[in-house]
């Protein structure tokens, strides 16, 4: 045999993992170590091997569900993650690492956003998301980012978004909305003044604690101004162990935070003026879920040996008045 031969040969091996000729049953190619993820109908690791990183992906089975329906309000728009993968008709992904125009997605994040299939699918009608330990575009960390800018923009609601975060410190999630102007390529232009909602952000290191926000501000960067409450885990469930739903009710003149329909947050345009600053929420918004890594608002740096971690999202719905 040919030395090219027994190259090609031995590369097949490997691609097609420990797959078993039996007859004339071609060769298929399975689930690997390689892929970070302890799959559900992968029977065996690496097909026997030692994959001490593997974490298999747990959906949560308690927590907290929302209503289905609101008085006074209609369902406009949802996704429950249903079938194997996600609605592209739906949402859109933010590639790469931000660059040029925003690097490190404007917070120093070390994660480069992709579209793989180890880092987001679905399953069980959950969306994952997966920070995984990668060297991807000159970054250690790999992830996702999606977006429905283009695709579904829209101005007042109720949003509900059921979800589990996850464990890993460093890690950041953000469930958001930016305002239908704002773009990558150009975001100066409209951040903060197009304004900001964060739904939710959760940080690993600190499991019991999430944040709704508002983020406003003219002629940045002098102005950017934001407020922020917090809002602490119940009855000792922390946020990445169980399902909670995170919402708002967005009408015109005031954004009300909930989690579990329970109010923490409120803002009006007196919120902003006592800043000096105008309202800017009164305009159309799209939705971006990312889990990040690392970056301004973690206080601890990510460590290899938590990766892979995964943020769990059950649904993401909005309901508008009748």
């Amino acid at each position: 045999m040919k030395v090219s031969s027994i190259i090609c040969f031995t590369f097949l091996i490997f691609l097609f993992a420990c797959t078993q000729d039996k007859g004339d049953v071609p060769f298929k190619p399975v689930a690997t170590c390689t892929d970070g993820i302890l799959n559900g109908n992968e029977t065996a690791i690496d097909c026997g091997g030692t994959c001490g990183d593997c974490k298999e992906i747990t959906i949560p089975t308690q927590g907290y569900n929302a209503a289905t329906n609101y008085a006074g309000y209609n369902l406009a728009w949802s996704d429950e993650f249903e079938g194997a993968n996600l609605s592209t008709s739906k949402w859109g992904f933010h590639i790469g690492t931000g660059c040029p125009s925003l690097c490190g997605w404007g917070n120093n994040e070390e994660q480069y956003f992709s579209d793989n299939n180890s880092n987001i699918y679905q399953k069980e009608g959950n969306l994952i998301i997966t920070a995984k330990n990668d060297n991807i575009g000159g970054k250690n960390y790999s992830s996702s980012r999606i977006h429905t800018d283009n695709k579904f923009e829209f101005k007042y609601g109720r949003v509900d978004i059921r979800a589990s975060m996850p464990t890993a410190p460093g890690t950041w999630t953000a469930l958001f909305m930016l305002n239908k102007n704002y773009t990558i390529n150009n975001p100066g232009a409209y951040w903060p003044s197009g304004g900001e909602i964060d739904i939710m952000e959760y940080l690993g290191e600190n499991r019991n604690d999430v944040m709704g926000t508002g983020h406003y501000g003219k002629d940045w960067p002098t102005n950017h101004r934001y407020n922020s409450v917090h809002f602490s885990a119940l009855n000792n469930q922390s946020f990445n162990k169980v399902y909670y739903v995170y919402s708002i009710v967005w009408e015109e003149n005031k954004i009300t935070w909930l989690i579990n329909d329970i109010v923490y947050h409120t803002m009006t345009p007196t919120t902003t003026s006592a800043n000096g600053q105008p309202y800017p929420f009164n305009d159309e918004f799209y939705f971006v879920i990312a889990l990040s890594v690392g970056g301004n608002l973690p206080k601890v740096k990510p460590l290899a040996k938590d990766f892979p971690d995964s943020l769990i999202i059950d649904y993401v719905r909005v309901y508008q008045k009748k």
